[in-house]
């Protein structure tokens, strides 16, 4: 059973519905329904019931969540007691990476630096896990990024020293639907910019920033919602996507979206941290071993 899987089951009971679970554990809405299946799978039982108002706990399920959430609590003040504080590196990550990129990198950490922990906490938006940062309250953040500098993609840099290191290149592709005009030659990013009808989720999201930064700031971008929306937008033709490859690999598989032919830039997994004369031991172990991942 995964661990992850039974929070997020759990999570789901105490907000009721998928969308307020989503949001408050960083994950899209269909994460929490992927992970509540599979933790069902894993069970051999159903935990909830499915109609047109949402998912709603059986019995058995509501009896069996409140047991294992008692469960978890113990585990988690177990854990505390075994970690003292002085050993943990508190990293808050950008939510849209956190379920696709971290768990791989995460289990590189872990294999390098098994006696590190470090203490993952999702932040939908950036601008809040910045202020964070900034305010001591993380210790290092993850998020997308690109360039030489901080905040390059299109977002305001944070206003204390901040030092980075970018842990892994994230390809970014520019998604059409199957049999789109775009796909089966080389296309030119003039061509995507001027002629292509292009969508997003809306003006904050990393996606957006990096469509604007290789198209143009005043490309014309249509916010159409999360990733679903814009994934469906796109298969049903009514638009053209710059994702990342881990957003659409599904997809693309599958043969609902195809790849268009055009050099789309990517972007960098970057770790930033407050620069100070003061680093802890742990933080300096953290910088090193992600920058050997």
């Amino acid at each position: 059973m995964n661990v992850d899987h039974l929070r997020t089951a759990i999570a789901l009971v105490q907000h009721g519905t998928v969308n307020r679970t989503a949001a408050v554990q960083g994950l899209a809405a269909s994460s929490v329904s992927d992970r509540v299946r599979r933790l069902e799978a894993d069970l051999g039982a159903p935990l909830f019931t499915r109609d047109r108002s949402g998912m709603r706990p059986t019995v058995a399920g509501r009896a069996y969540l409140a047991a294992a959430g008692s469960a978890l609590e113990a585990l988690d003040a177990a854990a505390e007691q075994l970690t003292s504080a002085d050993s943990v590196v508190v990293v808050g990550a950008q939510a849209s990476i956190a379920d696709a990129l971290l768990p791989g990198v995460l289990d590189d950490l872990r294999r390098r630096r098994p006696e590190l922990v470090a203490q993952l906490r999702p932040e939908p938006d950036r601008a809040k896990l910045l202020s964070a940062l900034e305010r001591g309250e993380l210790d290092a953040a993850l998020l997308l990024d690109t360039g030489s500098r901080i905040g390059e993609l299109g977002y305001a840099e944070p206003e204390v020293p901040t030092a980075f290191v970018d842990v892994r290149e994230v390809p970014m592709v520019t998604v059409a639907s199957a049999g789109h005009p775009l796909l089966g030659r080389p296309v030119a990013a003039a061509e995507i910019r001027d002629g292509a009808t292009l969508v997003g989720q809306e003006s904050r999201c990393s996606f957006w920033l990096a469509t604007q930064r290789w198209l143009g700031p005043e490309v014309d971008l249509i916010s159409v919602g999360g990733l679903a929306q814009v994934r469906e937008w796109v298969a049903a033709g009514r638009g053209v996507a710059v994702l990342p490859d881990f957003v659409v690999r599904g997809d693309l598989e599958a043969g609902r979206l195809g790849a268009v032919d055009t050099a789309t830039p990517p972007l960098q997994l970057r770790l930033l941290w407050r620069e100070t004369p003061d680093e802890s031991e742990p933080l300096r172990s953290l910088l090193y071993a992600l920058s050997q991942v």
